[in-house]
């Protein structure tokens, strides 16, 4: 009964921890993809070479209702469907003998997912990837050949996204294998905190914390509300790239899709359940994806009422672990010490961009500063709202020409990505 238990509370790490491993060079790439033939659970049959026919690729994703990484994955694959199902087709096919049309129906009806899911019932489709485990995704081109190979869930929309960009369009002319998801080079600003931190603004949130011997505290967030407004907070020392937002009900968040530019913050909305959790967590993805273990990472769940709590209490009781309490405090939101406005000027792969000159403007003038060798931008102006502008930078970089960003009325730190070619 303790394993039990023990693996009840560490199930969000747990869910989060999956080895997912990079793309293969597999030898199925570069090569015509079988043509097949199955019947969705909406009794319509896909054809792979007709699905061709009037789109510029095919995604066909190998999972299972048991699979926690397809789950995750899932909305992210939902979202990105409805947004290129005219040019790309979509099929979702099981691979769990026991996944029948019915239990899938009713996967797909609680995920609230749109996209077409079927049954590969013989295997021979997922067979003829040569993958050993479960999320697969293969993406077959305009000219019917296996053109990339993920093995493990995809993290965000847009890193699918921008896998799929790679094969459409008119320039896309002739098959051209890619092995790895794209590297995110658009440039974003986001606002930084003295440390990592996640909380909730909600009115009236009361915070519980669980502990028993034997096992971590756990975290518990009350809100009195069907939706939770999280905010998240992260230090200059954290990435874009690795750092991330995740909630169970949603899946994987990047944290560029949250900035608040006017704001000045990262903000999500979370739907919590009337009965049950919903577990949230910021995380280094790379650190717990490659197993190394994340010493910043957070994670807590978040409850509509103080008798989820004491049910979750009573199961901990019941299952034989000695000395449950439960403690119950307001909790206080993160504060900030910046005294000046503070730019860390990064590339994509995290590392300094020195010498890039920027404009800290106001309707009546503006005042230019440089990025140090730690490509730190320091200005102590009187606290405004700055239109801040990118004028010169080094060579080798590039810079959208259409990004903006500007500050808020009070001091502040942000970390400003900037491409590097």
């Amino acid at each position: 009964m303790m394993k039990k238990v023990l693996l009840i509370l560490f199930a969000l790490t747990l869910f989060l921890a999956v080895s997912a491993s990079a793309e293969d060079e597999s030898p199925i790439l570069g090569k015509p993809f079988p043509d097949f033939t199955v019947t969705d659970i909406d009794e319509n049959t896909f054809t792979l070479s007709e699905a061709l026919k009037d789109h510029e690729a095919v995604l066909i994703n190998f999972w299972a209702t048991w699979c926690g990484p397809c789950r995750n994955e899932f909305p992210a694959i939902n979202k990105v469907y409805e947004e290129y199902k005219d040019r790309v087709a979509f099929i979702a096919l099981s691979k769990e003998p026991k996944d029948s049309n019915e239990k899938i129906s009713s996967f797909r009806q609680e995920n609230g997912l749109t996209l077409p899911m079927g049954r590969d019932e013989d295997h021979k489709v997922y067979d003829y990837t040569e993958a050993k485990n479960i999320p697969v995704t293969v993406i077959v081109d305009r000219f019917g050949n296996a053109v990339f190979l993920r093995i493990g869930s995809f993290r965000t929309a847009d890193d699918l996204r921008r896998t799929l960009d790679a094969f459409l369009g008119d320039q896309y002319t002739e098959t051209a294998v890619l092995h790895s998801i794209p590297a995110d080079t658009s440039m974003a600003a986001l606002p930084v905190s003295p440390a990592r931190a996640l909380w909730i603004e909600n009115e009236g949130v009361q915070k519980a914390i669980i502990r028993a011997e034997g096992i971590p505290d756990i975290f518990i967030y009350i809100v009195n509300d069907s939706t939770a407004h999280v905010i998240a907070e992260i230090s200059a020392s954290d990435s874009d790239s690795d750092v991330i937002f995740f909630s169970d009900a949603a899946g994987y968040t990047p944290l560029k899709e949250m900035l608040d530019p006017e704001r000045g913050v990262l903000a999500t909305d979370v739907s919590v359940p009337e009965k049950g959790h919903v577990a949230v967590c910021l995380m280094n993805y790379s650190k717990v994806i490659n197993g190394e273990g994340d010493p910043d990472l957070i994670q807590f769940y978040i409850v509509r009422s103080t008798g989820e709590v004491e049910s979750y209490v009573d199961t901990l009781k019941a299952s034989g672990l000695d000395k449950v309490t439960v403690e119950y405090e307001t909790d206080a939101e993160a504060e900030t010490s910046a005294d000046a406005y503070i730019l860390h000027i990064l590339d994509q792969n995290g590392d300094p961009v020195p010498e890039v000159f920027v404009n800290f403007c106001t309707d009546e003038a503006c005042v230019p500063c440089e990025s140090d060798e730690n490509g730190t931008v320091v200005y102590t102006g009187e606290p405004a709202v700055y239109h801040v502008q990118i004028i010169d930078y080094p060579e080798g970089y590039s810079c959208d020409e259409s990004f903006e960003m500007y500050t808020t009325e009070t001091y502040g730190e942000w970390v400003l990505l900037l491409r590097k070619d």
